[in-house]
């Protein structure tokens, strides 16, 4: 299941002499690294033994790791290929082992250019990874970890390189890619799938031509043509490129309008950036609303982990007051300025890791933020967004408790939540759809609707990219508490993760992008020509959404709903 990269003529090692001694344990609490005897040409490893309290109300994939500091100097645009061999020694309550490989910016805000996990067995197994660097780095400016910060176990890691191919256009390839369980065109999971789309995402349409006499009429020609979708797909963008004058930008905004119907402002109404210039969100917002784009995300009001939070914030953890008065004064300015604007807002983004506020003021804080945005505008519908709850095979249990505990408990207590926002940042370690749909339920059971907020496939396997994303949005196109689905971002020149974007830098579209417009415009788009019935009847079984019926007597537009009545013409 290793990629296997295309051979290179060129390549350098970005790690020492001796690789094994350039790593160090990073682990909050607890952990033990130790260098042990290994099998074949290895000669040696790293044996890593993550605490059992790693995960104890602090679910933080990262909170325990090995470290390498980047020692020499490395260019935007480089490819990079990591291989290393690594087997499980033991396991914790899951039954499964796991590490993540991760190459960031030594400095907030942590900008990745791989994040790519996989899971451990008892055996011995080779895993290669290439990836294309975001930034340039100095030397000191770029972490390389592998994250353990799971459940408790012991995993040994040997063989590790990391090789700079540069940026030949001979770059490295996956000549064979990662799978994932259910990818099988005869999986059973396809078959149910359709018949919840079919149930759920589609109604009668149905036209009753008569004269003026109300005598039904026979062979009315009839044209069906869909306009938008009832179901929200959507993307992050970026209001620079939303407002900008580049040749790059008149594109992005082509797209945007092209490709979705709901989007997310991806940090503009993030509290730093707010702060930094909110006639930036402003106007990007309004910009979408006069392009037709009206469903739109806020995202977020208040992220509470230092590092998301303004500079000014810190300081004022010894005067739980103030700070207090600082949350609640920005969530009343971002609230109120963006009434009637947003439909949709992310209060509170990923509070189960990011816990520094609810340390200081207590964990009802959550409940009283939400209070407060709904006191700004009794409209919007008010969400708690987090991450690792489906990816990773979904095997994140722990977190997956955590985060529907806090929500019923707020429920429980009135909090004015009316929905939830759940991440899919996947990489090569895909879930499989059956698994995703059974974690959509069980949150699906709280009674609010469910939002997909930032999916996206971080890989070099195109074809697996494509097919993952196509499997991915039908099973949760197929549940029925589902009403968005949000990637975040769209194209190489403006996302966090480049390799998982649909289009490349120069705007060629990558195969997960024909498969996205391909079920969203073709698959589960509905247009219908034909002439009436002897009753003056015409039907056409129609995803849910905004049409126009075209008829001897004009163009009408029709909202498509799951209960719509028959919709009567009468001829002159």
């Amino acid at each position: 299941m290793a990629l296997a990269v295309a051979p290179l003529a060129a390549q350098t090692s970005i790690l020492p002499a001796d690789p094994l001694g350039s790593f160090r344990l990073a682990c909050t609490s607890g952990g033990k690294l130790e260098r042990v005897a290994a099998e074949g040409s290895m000669g040696e490893a790293l044996r890593l033994t993550t605490p059992a309290t790693i995960s104890t109300g602090n679910d933080r994939e990262w909170s325990c790791r090995i470290r390498h500091t980047l020692a020499v100097p490395v260019a935007s645009g480089d490819w990079l290929v990591a291989a290393f061999w690594v087997r499980s020694v033991a396991t914790g309550e899951s039954g499964d082992a796991y590490v993540k490989l991760n190459f960031e910016r030594n400095a907030s805000d942590y900008r990745k250019s791989v994040n790519a996990g996989t899971l451990v067995t008892p055996y011995w197994r080779r895993v290669q990874i290439p990836f294309k660097l975001v930034e340039a780095y100095t030397p000191g400016g770029a972490m390389l970890d592998f994250w353990v910060g799971y459940d408790p176990q012991t995993i040994e890691i040997g063989g590790i390189a990391i090789d700079n191919y540069g940026q030949s256009a001979n770059q490295p390839a996956a000549t064979e890619g990662y799978t994932y369980p259910g990818r099988e065109a005869d999986a059973p999971w396809r078959v149910t799938a359709q018949e919840r789309i079919d149930k759920h995402r589609k109604a009668d349409l149905k036209l009753v031509v008569t004269n003026a006499q109300g005598q039904p009429q026979e062979g009315v020609p009839v044209k069906i043509r869909m306009k938008r979708h009832a179901f929200g797909f959507g993307s992050a963008v970026a209001a620079d490129n939303l407002l900008g004058t580049r040749a790059d930008d008149e594109i992005y905004r082509r797209k945007v309008k092209e490709l979705f119907n709901k989007v997310v402002l991806e940090n503009d109404l993030k509290w730093p950036s707010w702060i930094q210039n909110r006639n930036r969100a402003l106007n990007g917002i309004r910009w979408l609303r006069d392009n037709g784009i009206t469903d739109i995300r806020g995202h977020n009001m208040v992220w509470p982990g230092w590092q998301y939070l303004p500079n000014d914030l810190r300081p004022l953890a010894s005067n739980p007051e103030a700070l207090r008065k600082r949350i609640d004064d920005h969530i009343a300015d971002v609230g109120t300025a963006t009434a009637g604007l947003v439909k949709d807002w992310d209060v509170i983004n990923e509070p189960i890791p990011n816990r520094d506020l609810q340390n200081i003021l207590g964990d009802g804080e959550l409940e009283r933020w939400l209070r407060l945005a709904r006191a700004v505008d009794p409209d919007v519908r008010l969400f708690i967004n987090e991450y690792d709850i489906e990816t990773g095979g979904g095997r994140n249990v722990r977190k997956q408790d955590q985060f529907f505990q806090m929500l019923k408990a707020m429920l429980d207590a009135g909090a004015p939540l009316t929905g939830i926002g759940i991440q899919g940042h996947f990489g090569t370690d895909a879930t499989h759809p059956q698994k995703v749909y059974d974690i959509l339920d069980r949150y699906a059971a709280l009674g609010l609707p469910l939002q997909i907020t930032e999916f996206d496939i971080n890989t070099l396997d195109e074809q697996l990219q494509a097919d993952y994303l196509r499997d991915y949005l039908t099973i949760v196109f197929s549940h029925p508490a589902i009403d968005a689905f949000l990637q975040w971002g769209f194209w190489e020149g403006r996302h966090w993760l480049p390799a998982a974007a649909l289009y490349r830098r120069d705007w060629s579209e990558k195969p997960h992008g024909k498969a996205y417009r391909d079920l969203v415009f073709t698959q589960w788009w509905t247009n219908a020509d034909g002439t009436t019935a002897a009753d003056g009847t015409f039907t056409v079984r129609g995803f849910l959404g905004d049409y126009e019926i075209e008829t001897p007597v004009g163009v009408m537009p029709v909202k498509l709903q799951r209960e719509s009545p028959a919709l009567p013409i009468v001829l002159p």
